[in-house]
């Protein structure tokens, strides 16, 4: 049995995005969690002793060297190199190389491909043999299809290609446009794709598709994150089943409160908990959005000093931080009585007043010039003839066309 790691687009020590006044605590936990997501990665290859971890590009966010994290990853690699575990590397748009020459000097298990395609052999302790193919980019942009330049399928048991890239055409994409056509034409049994932030399948069989990344960076980046362990089937096929490794997990929860219940911070946390399932060694990043019911709620829950308040009630264990809060107004349906023509027309009075359209929501809009034109006396006037006119077309029978 064949098994290998295939884990795309790491960003060792890349910053999350999005996050702004958070407490001490939190902001360590931030800076771990692509280590910890990536020392993860190496505990599961050491515990299920695979023959292979394969990165295929963007192992460090930037192709300039932080010396923290270049010996973080020496670390973790010497770990696979002394239970004889081969690493192959590649790198891609945000951590391109000139040549390899320029890389760091790597324990020996570890081999980096060149900016050229090449192919690597692997003998496995059961004596099946692997190749894998691929190239690191020499630039932040390659335009060209590099499938190209792959070898076709020989007589290796296992043959694996590493492309960072996407679908896209020659000369207009930037990030090494390719075609499934392209890839199945090699006869390969996996393609072990980076560059795509998004768990992706393309193909199942033979699979031909993106890890996503390792730790999510950004809201954008919700759910959970994580990468691949492949294995091989009775029917020589490679199958990927996705391992989460993500420390740190963005999450949007929508929530309505109702007109009867009091909003206060903690019992608003302890609302949150209930509708979440814990997971463990799992940190939620929470964008809460909130419908209330009545414009007392709104003004409270907007309040920055409510916000403040909320935020300051979390601790580490609580395993979660609301870093976003989003509120509106329930949308309120009303209804005109059941009157006659001429009471209604009575009724307009009543209801088409400032005072009326203020209790109704008009202060919260925010634009000025629209809040103006709503409370002009010719206006309203103008609001109430229409509305009389289409109450005597109703009393009259007449079906109003416009």
């Amino acid at each position: 049995m064949v098994k290998f790691i295939h884990a795309g687009d790491v960003h060792l020590g890349n910053a999350f995005i999005g996050l702004s006044d958070i407490p001490n605590w939190l902001v360590e936990k931030l800076q771990r969690a692509t280590l910890d997501a990536f020392r993860h990665l190496i505990d599961m290859a050491l515990q299920e002793k695979v023959d292979l971890v394969l990165l295929p590009g963007d192992v460090y966010n930037t192709n300039e060297l932080n010396p923290r994290i270049q010996l973080f990853l020496m670390e973790q690699f010497e770990r696979l190199h002394e239970k004889s575990i081969p690493v192959v590397l590649s790198y891609g748009n945000h951590d391109f190389i000139k040549s390899v020459e320029d890389t760091p000097l790597f324990p020996k298990n570890v081999h980096i491909l060149g900016t050229s395609v090449e192919t690597l052999l692997f003998n496995t302790n059961q004596n099946e043999q692997i190749a894998v193919s691929g190239f690191s980019y020499n630039a932040r942009h390659i335009n060209e299809n590099m499938t190209d330049d792959f070898p076709m399928k020989q007589t290796e048991d296992y043959h694996i290609g590493m492309y960072h890239g996407a679908l896209g055409t020659v000369g207009r994409d930037d990030y090494a446009p390719f075609k499934i056509s392209d890839l199945n034409a090699k006869h390969y049994q996996y393609w072990a794709l980076g560059h795509i932030h998004v768990r992706q399948t393309l193909q199942e069989k033979p699979f031909i598709g993106y890890s996503g990344s390792l730790q999510g960076l950004n809201h954008k980046e919700d759910g959970l994150k994580g990468f691949y362990l492949v294995q091989s089937d009775e029917n020589h096929q490679l199958q990927p089943t996705f391992v989460s490794s993500a420390p740190i997990v963005w999450q949007t929860i929508n929530l309505k409160i109702e007109a009867d219940q009091e909003i206060q911070a903690s019992s608003l946390i302890e609302l949150v908990k209930s509708t979440i399932e814990p997971q463990k060694h799992v940190f939620l990043l929470i964008q809460l959005k909130l419908t209330v019911d009545n414009q007392k709620q709104l003004q409270m829950v907007n309040s920055n000093a409510f916000y403040q308040q909320l935020k300051s009630k979390f601790q580490p264990d609580d395993q979660m931080y609301i870093y976003k809060l989003d509120t509106k107004a329930q949308q309120l349906m009303m209804t005109m009585p059941e009157l006659s023509a001429d009471r209604n027309l009575k009724e307009l009075d009543k209801l088409v007043t400032v005072d009326h359209l203020v209790e109704m929501g008009l202060n919260l809009v925010d634009n000025s010039t629209v809040f103006e034109l709503l409370i002009d006396p010719d206006n309203l006037t103008e609001i109430k003839d229409k509305i009389q006119l289409k109450l005597k077309k109703i009393q009259g029978g007449v079906q109003d066309v416009d």
